[in-house]
């Protein structure tokens, strides 16, 4: 059974322009990387958010045992 794909709305021409200041962004600093949120969920309407990742070489997530590889699935909504 095929379900149909969520449309996208109509574009709202009074929305707002979202400028990122970039004096003011938070960092998040997580092992040894770096998370800016450049646009916040509470600037979207919580619709979405914007986050530069800074990832170093060989920075992120150490691999997964090999028990737990492809146990993870995205969430749909």
């Amino acid at each position: 059974m095929s379900a149909t794909p969520p449309t996208i709305p109509p574009d709202d021409p009074k929305r707002n322009l979202t400028l990122a200041q970039p004096d003011n962004l938070p960092h998040i600093g997580l092992v040894g990387d770096t998370y800016t949120i450049t646009i916040s969920g509470e600037a979207t309407n919580e619709r979405f958010c914007l986050i530069d990742m800074h990832i170093p070489p060989g920075g992120g997530p150490p691999p997964a045992p090999p028990r737990l590889r492809g146990d993870f699935h995205p969430a749909r909504r």
